[in-house]
């Protein structure tokens, strides 16, 4: 840092400015310029310039400026934070400025969450009512306190910067009454007219010190007129200048020390990064080395020299942390721009599968925890807009699949109003007490459509499944109930058709058959209700052979009548019991065509023997096999007949 670049204008920096603080060391002055300022190294000007440049640099606004992912309740505790900012006993101009910017920033963000609200609030009224007619947003309770909480801190800075203009008039009030107290001293001493002239300037040194220095326009000629007024006491006392000299080497020491610890500050950057705490306590030194008195020239240059050696230093690590600062978040744009981009790609993505939407889900997810591992921001106004396009691609991805499932809430919705319309039908089924054939079948369908019917709502899913499996259960169990009855009765039944079955056999073989009490066992037989399955065709069979082998064995009746007879009990019994004859038909006309087919085949062999004495014998015995196979075929289709009339 040049010596030069200390003067006004020089300083490097948006709002670089200059003040005045009390000059070190000065020429005497002549009468006409007893209230000038005196230039020279150390002067008010270059220690003005190091105290705006440190303070600058200690009230850079450093805070995450990334608000997309922010909730309202966000914002609405960011800014309760602010506002205790606002309360602190310690409040400096540089903090009310760090929270105005951050204001800012927080008030344009959440005024971006809110218009979202209101738009988005506005298109579901029209969409629901046909216009905006009517429309009315109302704000949460979030908007409510956070614009009650911006109220508080308007009010608050408004409060201090009252009460700083205030402390300012103050501060100038008696600056300006220790000045003219310091003319009353300088004049006496001047005169010669007081002995203890020395004490009362003493008291105003430390009254003035003790005022404190509030950044004012007036600093620079209320400093200026103190120092000269300063430098003409301590010319006019040339009597005290053993004291003079003695009170300036207290004060080399006291800058030496302080110098010392600011080279300290700045040897330390050599092997620790500049932060705010340094460049904090580097101010802190610089105050405490303005408001020491003046030292001898000599010394209070080198020392001057030492000191901006030092702060060469400081500026230059303020500088490297800038550029560092820079190039970082070049490269934390390029990161998350990159990011962007992959997080795009998803916004096309849909599906009909949960296990998809979950599996692209966790994907996105990935994206945004390395969006967040991320550390350090982005150039202001290039970060802003890809902070906002993250955050709004990775919100339309998360509102796709929202529609996704509300899409599919509204089909499984459907589907429970079809599986609660199958649990109503069934009810109704088991509410008439009917258990029959058709109801069971009716039941079973509604199991069957059950099953096609998609998923319905999680929270349906287990009750509405038990409800109906609770009233098909009940059912197949009242049916079995049912069941059981009548299979006790079906087996009385049997019992009893058996009986009729074994008194036939003891009557056929007690020769006791009279063909008039035929239609008496088949009338009993057929009165008798239903048998169990199993046993349905070995009855009939028993039944059938029982009234046969009575048929038989009755005498008075040719054997023709007593095969027409015996066919015709089969087929009474066999429709009576609801069957058919259809099987019998099927075999006796197989019979039929067997025995045609062997009789045509008989008869052709038959011509091919020659007319030698084994030849007569061989066509008698053909002669004989076909005449008992036309027999045979004239008794089935005898049969025959009569089946189909009984059909």
């Amino acid at each position: 840092m040049s010596e030069s670049s200390l003067e006004p204008g020089n300083m490097e920096g948006k709002n670089d400015k200059v003040s005045e603080v009390p000059a070190e060391q000065s020429a005497s002055p002549t009468p006409d310029t007893a209230e000038k300022p005196v230039e020279g190294k150390g002067t008010s000007a270059d220690l003005e310039a190091f105290e705006e440049m440190v303070e600058e640099s200690e009230s850079m606004l450093e805070f995450d400026e990334d608000f997309s992912n922010y909730s309202k309740k966000d914002f609405v505790d960011l800014a309760d934070r602010l506002l205790e900012a606002m309360n602190a006993r310690t409040l400096s101009v540089a903090d009310v400025k760090n929270i105005d910017n951050a204001l800012k920033v927080v008030r344009g963000a959440f005024d971006e969450i809110h218009q979202q609200e209101k738009n988005e609030a506005l298109e579901s009224y029209i969409a629901e009512n046909g216009s905006d007619e009517g429309f009315e947003f109302r704000n949460d309770n979030y908007s409510i306190r956070f614009e009650g909480i911006m109220i508080q801190i308007r009010e608050k800075r408004q409060a201090f910067f009252q009460k700083l203009e205030r402390e300012k008039e103050d501060y100038f009030e008696i600056k300006t009454r220790l000045l003219q107290r310091l003319r009353e001293i300088v004049d006496t001493e001047e005169r010669g007219e007081s002995k203890n002239n020395w004490e009362a300037f003493k008291s105003l040194q430390t009254e003035w010190k003790n005022a404190g220095n509030i950044n004012s326009p007036h600093n620079g000629s209320l400093w200026s007129a103190y120092n000269a007024l300063v430098d003409r006491y301590f010319d006019i006392r040339s009597i005290q200048n053993e004291l003079k000299d003695l009170d300036r080497k207290k004060n080399i020491e006291a800058k030496e020390a302080v110098v010392i610890k600011i080279e300290e500050v700045a040897q330390s950057l050599e092997t620790t990064p500049i932060n705010n705490v340094t460049l904090k306590k580097a101010n802190e030194l610089l105050q405490e080395y303005k408001h020491i008195g003046p030292g001898p020239r000599e010394e209070q240059d080198a020392l001057w020299e030492r000191l901006k050696k030092a702060f060469d230093v400081i500026y230059d690590k303020k500088r490297e942390l800038q550029k560092e600062s820079s190039e970082l978040s070049e490269e934390v744009l390029k990161a998350k721009s990159q990011l962007l981009a992959n997080l795009q790609t998803y916004l096309t993505f849909n599906s009909d599968s949960i296990n998809e939407w979950n599996a692209k889900t966790k994907e996105v997810q990935a994206i945004q925890d390395q969006w967040n591992a991320i550390k350090g921001g982005m150039p202001r106004e290039k970060g802003k807009e890809v902070s906002k396009n993250f955050w709004s691609t990775l919100k339309q991805f998360f509102k796709h699949k929202s529609e996704f499932f509300a899409r599919l809430e509204a089909k499984r919705e459907a589907n429970y109003k079809a599986k609660s319309e199958l649990v109503q039908q069934a009810k109704a089924i088991l509410e008439t007490g009917d258990y029959s054939a058709p109801h069971t079948n009716k039941i079973i369908d509604l199991q069957k459509k059950w099953k096609t019917i998609g998923h319905v709502p999680e929270k349906y899913k287990d009750s509405l499944f038990e409800e109906f499996k609770s009233v098909c259960d009940t059912y197949f169990n009242h049916k079995r109930d049912e069941s059981k009855a009548q299979d006790s009765e079906y087996d009385k039944n049997l019992a009893a058709k058996i009986a009729i079955c074994e008194e036939i056999d003891k009557l056929v073989a007690g020769g006791e058959t009279n063909l008039n009490r035929l239609p008496e066992f088949k009338k009993s037989f057929n009165a008798i209700g239903f048998v169990p399955r199993k046993d349905m065709k070995s009855i009939q069979d028993r039944f059938i052979k029982a009234i046969n082998s009575y048929v038989k064995s009755a005498s008075g009746i040719e054997k023709s009548e007593k095969d027409k007879l015996m066919m015709q009990n089969e087929a009474e019994v066999v429709l009576k019991s609801g069957g058919n004859l259809n099987k019998t038909e099927s075999e006796i006309r197989r019979k039929i065509k067997s025995l045609e087919d062997e009789i045509t085949l008989t008869k052709n062999n038959l011509e091919f023997f020659g007319y030698s004495k084994n030849a007569d014998k061989l066509r008698a015995e053909y002669q004989k096999k076909i005449d008992k196979s036309e027999a045979e075929l004239k008794e089935l289709n005898a049969k025959l007949r009569l089946i189909v009339a009984a059909n």
